[in-house]
């Protein structure tokens, strides 16, 4: 009858709590690859591979290798290959590479140069292998 009222437990695993976007700002120039459980905000330049779970490129933000994601939103450039479930390209977009997709909206007055496939949601394609990596870096290598 006069028990205390206990708030609910706050949730200590990291995929539970909304977690702020990693930033990469205006005056940063990476190079290397970018793996990441959280999403991404990019301003700045970034040569090599990531991944993670959403990524949104601003206008000023420049991405040079290949992007999986679960959802990526494009106002900037980005040139190689997207992989991921959602994808947004703004009207100030410039998009050089194959885009590989289940949904897609583009907005006009976006720049695209490359090819658009369509991908089916299964638990295979959702989880990329090792090997895969591997791939996706020796072919930044050869070219």
């Amino acid at each position: 009858m006069f028990q205390k009222n206990n708030p609910p437990a706050t949730p200590t695993s990291p995929a539970l709590r909304k977690q702020p976007p990693t930033v990469i700002a205006a005056d940063v120039n990476l190079l290397g690859n970018i793996i990441s459980e959280g999403t991404l905000d990019i301003d700045g330049r970034v040569e090599g591979n990531i991944k993670c779970k959403g990524i949104s490129i601003r206008k000023n933000g420049a991405i040079i290798g290949d992007i999986i994601s679960d959802s990526i939103h494009v106002y900037g450039r980005v040139k190689g290959l997207i992989k991921a479930k959602d994808v947004h390209l703004y009207a100030s977009a410039h998009v050089e590479g194959v885009i590989m997709h289940e949904s897609l909206s583009i907005e006009d007055g976006a720049f695209v140069d490359g090819q658009f496939k369509r991908t089916e949601n299964t638990k295979e394609e959702a989880a990329i292998s090792e090997a895969e990596m591997d791939i996706l870096q020796n072919l930044k290598l050869i070219s």
